[in-house]
């Protein structure tokens, strides 16, 4: 019983405050919300698993969207320029994005490239010209 409360504590959504959530514009998908996007603009999504869930892949938009087991959003990925994160968007470079990442009131974590703050996790990822090409930005366990 312990391990399955563990377990289940991890898939637990917390709320995303409502600035933060106003400063992720990707396609006006919302963290924690329960919106199932198998489907979305007309594009029928690849479903692939995952350790904490599974994903939604949705190639032809450049937009990956990751659900727990609670059948909310816990992660969405962009590598598309029309979208953006705290002000960072793909094709920003590496520079860019961290300066945009700390105004936000991000704090810069261990790992290279990801920021943490509010209950959410950023990651910058950055191509060998320091250009990002992508974005994950999911809830914190």
């Amino acid at each position: 019983m312990l391990v399955l409360s563990l377990c289940l504590a991890g898939c637990l959504a917390q709320k995303i405050p409502a600035d933060v959530a106003r400063q992720i514009q990707i396609f006006g998908i919302e963290l924690n919300s329960g919106r199932d996007y198998r489907e979305f603009r007309g594009i029928a999504a690849t479903e692939e698993p995952c350790l904490k869930g599974y994903e939604l892949n949705f190639e032809n938009l450049d937009l990956i969207i990751g659900y727990g087991f609670n059948r909310k959003i816990r992660k969405i990925t962009t590598r598309n320029r029309n979208t953006s994160v705290f002000g960072i968007s793909p094709g920003n470079t590496v520079e860019e994005g961290r300066k945009r990442a700390i105004q936000a009131g991000l704090s810069e974590d261990v790992a290279i490239n990801r920021y943490k703050g509010d209950g959410i996790s950023l990651y910058l990822l950055v191509d060998e010209k320091d250009r990002i090409f992508g974005i994950t930005v999911e809830t914190v366990d």
